[in-house]
């Protein structure tokens, strides 16, 4: 099945977002980090008035990985529904194609959900579903009403 996808760059990584799941891509906005966030969230955007948070998604697929210093051409990819904006190196291309399987040792606790042949490299396809725990999808609620209720304070004052 042929579909739509939003390629991104995080280092060396190439990575395919289907088109079905990103709300709009972004240029870099300041992020807001209050103290004491998880390590792979980086902070919140204001979109609307309102705190978005702001995830790292190699910190998701290998949370060994560092985030250095943001680009001048990084983007924040947000993503439909109540999804978080995803920092990435930069967003490229949309492309169409065909998904090819992946190993499922490569899959990155089922994250990885194919590979999308590009030329003479593939981007991996990500299941933005699969990105979070239930449990962390939780904690980045309460944290981003935390951040809500911070940022009402700061309009009253």
């Amino acid at each position: 099945m042929t579909a739509s996808f939003l390629i991104l760059r995080i280092g060396d990584t190439r990575l395919a977002l289907p088109m079905t799941a990103v709300r709009e891509v972004l240029p870099v906005l300041p992020i807001d980090a209050p103290p004491g966030l998880p390590a792979p969230v980086l902070g919140f955007v204001l979109l609307q008035g309102a705190p978005v948070p702001v995830v790292a998604p190699l910190m998701l697929l290998d949370p060994m990985a560092s985030v250095g210093a943001i680009g001048l051409f990084s983007h924040l990819v947000r993503l439909r529904g109540d999804g978080p904006c995803l920092l990435v190196d930069r967003a490229e291309d949309v492309v169409r194609g065909d998904v090819a399987p992946v190993d499922p040792e490569k899959s990155l606790n089922a994250a990885i959900v194919g590979e999308l042949p590009l030329g003479d490299e593939v981007a991996h396809v990500i299941a933005v579903d699969r990105l979070l725990l239930d449990s962390e999808r939780a904690t980045l609620a309460a944290l981003t009403v935390a951040a809500a209720a911070r940022a009402d304070q700061w309009r009253a004052a």
